[in-house]
C-alpha cells in the first residue's frame, strides 16, 4: 500500500511541478466564478485520491474527467450558494463529511485522513468543501422534490412476502454501477459499445469515472453490497443469468440507462424483519426518483449557464 501511494504522489506532483513552473491561468468563466488550471489538478488530485485506477488512463482522458468534474461542481457550487451558507464550517456539517470520508476510504482516524490526502496534495479543508457541496446539493435535491416522490407501499410489501416466501437464503451482491444519459444527437447503441470498449480498455471503474452521472462515479461506480429484495425485477433477471465479474445488458432508468457489474455474490439468511425491510424498500425507491429529478434539475441548469472557455 505505500509503495503504491509513493508510485502515486510521483504522478501527481508530475502535474502540480507543472503548475508551479507556469503561472496561473484562468481557463473557464461561469457567471462571475472563474476555474483556472490550478483548480483542474486539484480536481484530478482528488478524483485520484477517491479512484487509484484512474493513472492508468492517458493524461489527456485525466485531464478532460477533472475538467467536466470541476464545471459540474462549480454550476452546484453556484446554485447552492443562493440558498446556503455552503462556505461556513459547522461542526454538525463537519461531522457529517468525515463520516462520509470514513465509509468511502474506510479510514476511521482524523490524522490518516489528513495525511491520506495530504499524500496527493491535498487538504482537508478542500476535500470537505467538495463533500459539502455534495451534501447541500443532495438537501436541495429533497426539500424541492421530496412531495412529488410516489410510492406504491402496499406493491412493496408485496414485494418483500413474495420474495423471501418460503426461503431460508437470499442472494445479496456486491454492486457497481454506470448511470448514462443521452446528448442531443447521440445514439443508444452506439454509446453502449463505446462504454463497452470503455471498460474493456480501462477498467469498469474508469469507465464509470469517464461515463456515469451517478453520485458514485467518482468511487468508481461502486454501490456495495445489496440484498436481492432492494432492486427490480428487472435488474436481478439480468443478474441472475451472469458470472461473477460479468455486466448487465443497459437497463432503463427513467430517462437514463444503467449497466450493472457483478462483482461478487453471497448467500444470506432470509429471516428478515418485514416492516424493516419494507422501509428499506422506501427509502431506496426514493433516493432512485430523488437521484432522478437531481440529473434533470443539474441539467436543466447546465443549459440556462454560460461557460467561457478562456
Amino acid at each position: 500500500m505505500q509503495k503504491l501511494l509513493i508510485l502515486f504522489s510521483v504522478i501527481i506532483l508530475s502535474y502540480v511541478n507543472f503548475v508551479k513552473a507556469n503561472e496561473i491561468k484562468i481557463l473557464y468563466k461561469l457567471e462571475n466564478d472563474i476555474i483556472t488550471n490550478q483548480d483542474i489538478i486539484d480536481e484530478l488530485n482528488y478524483l485520484i485520491s477517491l479512484n487509484n485506477n484512474l493513472t492508468s488512463l492517458e493524461k489527456d482522458k485525466l485531464n478532460e474527467i477533472a475538467i467536466s468534474s470541476v464545471i459540474k461542481e462549480k454550476i452546484k457550487y453556484l446554485e447552492l450558494k443562493k440558498y446556503f451558507k455552503i462556505n461556513e464550517n459547522t461542526k454538525e456539517v463537519d461531522d457529517i463529511v468525515l463520516k462520509e470520508v470514513n465509509k468511502r476510504l474506510r479510514i476511521n482516524d482524523l490524522e490518516n485522513i489528513k495525511k491520506y490526502f495530504s499524500s496527493y496534495n491535498l487538504s482537508l479543508d478542500q476535500v470537505k468543501f467538495k463533500i459539502r457541496v455534495e451534501l447541500f446539493w443532495n438537501k436541495l435535491i429533497y426539500d424541492r422534490y421530496i412531495n412529488k416522490i410516489s410510492i406504491n407501499k402496499k406493491e412493496l410489501k408485496n414485494k418483500v412476502l413474495n420474495d423471501f416466501k418460503n426461503k431460508e437464503l437470499i442472494d445479496e451482491y456486491f454492486l457497481k454501477e454506470i448511470l448514462f444519459n443521452l446528448e442531443e444527437n447521440e445514439n443508444l447503441e452506439k454509446k453502449y459499445i463505446d462504454i463497452k470498449n470503455s471498460i474493456k480498455s480501462t477498467g469498469f471503474e474508469n469507465a464509470a469515472n469517464i461515463y456515469s452521472v451517478s453520485n458514485t462515479s467518482k468511487f468508481g461506480g461502486e454501490i456495495g453490497w445489496v440484498n436481492k429484495l432492494q432492486l427490480s425485477k428487472k435488474i436481478t433477471n439480468q443478474l441472475d443469468k451472469i458470472e461473477i465479474g460479468g455486466l448487465t445488458n443497459y437497463i432503463p432508468a427513467g430517462n437514463n440507462y444503467l449497466i450493472i457489474k457483478l462483482d461478487n455474490k453471497r448467500k444470506i439468511k432470509s429471516k428478515i424483519n418485514l416492516d424493516n425491510e419494507i422501509e428499506l424498500l422506501i427509502q431506496k425507491e426514493t433516493d432512485r426518483q430523488l437521484n432522478q429529478y437531481s440529473i434533470n434539475f443539474f441539467n436543466k441548469l447546465k443549459k440556462n449557464i454560460f461557460i467561457y472557455e478562456l
